[in-house]
């Protein structure tokens, strides 16, 4: 079943430089679409959302308060719209450049690399919010930034000892990095 073409809004006041606007409720639909078409197709996506409701079950079992809540759903609606936007620039970059190319196996791979970073900025509120109240001792949320800082150094670690071993193979003729 093909998806449906966005119309094209009106001119307004092109003059103006407004350029083309849509109805709010237009608006709307159109991005339920877009959240609709992700969650079919993304397993990513419906991962993250399973995941933030644990997290946010999690939350208000462990009594956290209205306000440490909202900081909980700032968290995974932090995640969730990076994931979106991967999804979005992951579309884009297929539509652009359908053959395999290096350089667009980048830009999946950055986009991809800020959807690790807004789930570990996610997780480490997580961890500060939720673990301080299960285990309200001062000792355990140093210990889980101790566990966060050593995760992110291994990261890097990680990173850096990849793009070594590319380099290394790329010198001596092997495939270099993932395609498309």
């Amino acid at each position: 079943m093909p998806q449906a073409v966005r119309p094209r809004a009106p001119d307004r006041d092109s003059a103006a430089g407004r350029g083309h606007v849509h109805s709010f409720p237009a608006a709307v639909v159109y991005a339920a679409r877009g959240v609709r078409y992700a969650v079919r197709r993304q397993p990513n996506l419906r991962a993250h959302i399973a995941i933030a409701g644990l997290v946010l079950l999690a939350g208000a079992a462990a009594g956290c308060s209205g306000v440490e809540l909202a900081l909980l759903a700032g968290a995974v609606g932090f995640v969730l719209s990076a994931e979106l936007l991967n999804t979005a620039i992951e579309l884009l970059t297929d539509l652009v450049c359908p053959d395999e190319d290096p350089r667009a196996a980048a830009v999946k791979d950055v986009s991809a690399a800020a959807v690790l970073a807004a789930s570990g900025a996610a997780a480490a509120v997580a961890a500060f919010i939720v673990l301080a109240r299960v285990w309200p001792g001062a000792p355990l949320a140093g210990r889980a930034a101790a566990a966060l800082g050593i995760a992110c150094l291994a990261a890097f670690g990680f990173a850096v000892r990849g793009r070594v071993a590319r380099a290394s193979s790329a010198q001596s003729g092997a495939a270099g990095p993932r395609m498309v």
